[in-house]
């Protein structure tokens, strides 16, 4: 009787993971056509953005060309977000230790002056 129980929860047991392998390969292979397909999408979207990225090159070479030909100036080069680096670079400088420097030179031209 010990044999057949044991035989019985080894063959449960058995099914169990059977069971379990077949719904783990179902759900790999789902994933695996859904990576597939998102793969597929960023592929088109990579070369749609080349595409893009030449047009908007292409547009800004037209438009410095039309504006030269008009006679307007070309503005000097600008930082990224430059109204924010600026201040954030004034900051830092002054952070580091520039702002004992700027105390004593204020200091010293007071004395000066009294």
């Amino acid at each position: 009787m010990t044999a057949d129980l044991a035989l019985g929860t080894a063959l449960a047991a058995l099914s169990f993971a059977a069971l379990t392998a077949i719904v783990a390969r179902r759900r790999v292979a789902r994933a695996e056509q859904r990576t597939a397909v998102v793969e597929s999408r960023m592929d088109t979207l990579l070369q749609e953005l080349g595409t893009t990225r030449v047009l908007a090159q292409n547009a800004g070479t037209t438009a410095r060309r039309a504006a030269v030909a008009a006679g307007v100036e070309e503005p000097a080069p600008r930082v990224a977000l430059e109204p924010l680096t600026g201040r954030v670079v004034k900051a830092v400088a002054l952070g580091a230790g520039a702002r004992r420097a700027v105390a004593r030179l204020v200091g010293a031209g007071s004395r000066r002056g009294v």
